[in-house]
């Protein structure tokens, strides 16, 4: 017959708030530990973080910061150095442009549907 454990006490499975999976969260991404030491602090596994961040990004609105220039500095952003060096003309579409979490920049037309803004957008940080 092989070997059995009986487990006494109370069931291992904990249940975080909302509230302490950011504390935890925040600790990884700024503490400067790394990521199993967060979570050996935390008597987790390193996986659990993983999953909480997936989770935070699907559940919550980002907001991220926006910076209202006049037509004037758009209009120098439109601008852009091609190969040869010579400035692009700038376009009379107004645009918006849009920093994304992982680096990218997205620029759009200003009219642009929102939702399909919001498809660009989780597209772009996906990638």
């Amino acid at each position: 017959m092989g070997r059995v454990e009986i487990l006494a006490g109370r069931e291992r499975r904990r249940h975080w708030s909302d509230d302490q999976k950011r504390v935890i969260l925040e600790e990884a991404s700024a503490s400067g530990l790394s990521l199993a030491a967060v979570a050996r602090r935390h008597d987790i596994v390193p996986q659990q973080i993983y999953t909480w961040r997936r989770e935070l990004r699907a559940s919550s609105p980002t907001f991220l910061p926006v910076v209202v220039a006049p037509p004037e500095e758009m209009a120098k952003r439109e601008g852009a150095v091609v190969g040869n060096g010579k400035e692009r003309p700038a376009r009379g579409v107004e645009r918006i442009e849009v920093r994304c979490r992982n680096g990218r920049v997205l620029k759009v037309a200003a009219g642009l549907d929102a939702e399909v803004l919001k498809a660009l957008i989780r597209a772009v940080e996906a990638a």
